[in-house]
């Protein structure tokens, strides 16, 4: 299966925001359940396309990677337009509070300028647990 992940990052800024870019592959499995005749984006990894570019951001302010990011909460999420196999994507995202281990993001996904999907994002930050080898 092809993934639909974040291929450049355009502008990443600490305490604000970043923004990426990228393309809908144009063939990928779930393409033929989503659908044959009309392939369109499921809305889940649209989500998914927000989530990357979050923990992009994340892991460029944590350069020693020592937590893993997960989506703690998504809200008021829109889907304003189709994406399609070939499509171009960017995400914009603007950090708008940080609280402990969690962030808050008011999230875009735009195609040619047009937003296609929005959400509120919370991510939260977890320590990595590095398993020690048995000697």
């Amino acid at each position: 299966m092809t993934a639909v992940s974040i291929e450049k990052i355009l502008s990443i800024t600490s305490g604000e925001g970043i923004t990426a870019s990228g393309r809908i592959p144009l063939e990928s499995e779930f393409f033929q359940d989503h659908f044959p005749d009309f392939p369109i984006l499921p809305g889940v990894l649209a989500l998914e396309m927000l989530k990357q570019t979050a923990e992009a951001y994340l892991e460029k302010n944590n350069p020693e990677h020592t937590t893993h990011y997960f989506l703690r909460q998504i809200r008021a999420t829109r889907f304003s337009m189709y994406l399609k196999p070939g499509d171009e994507w960017e995400s914009h995202l603007k950090l708008m509070a940080t609280e402990g281990n969690q962030t808050q993001w008011l999230a875009e996904l735009l195609h040619r300028g047009k937003v296609a999907v929005s959400a509120q994002l919370t991510m939260e930050g977890k320590p990595v647990v590095e398993k020690l080898a048995a000697s």
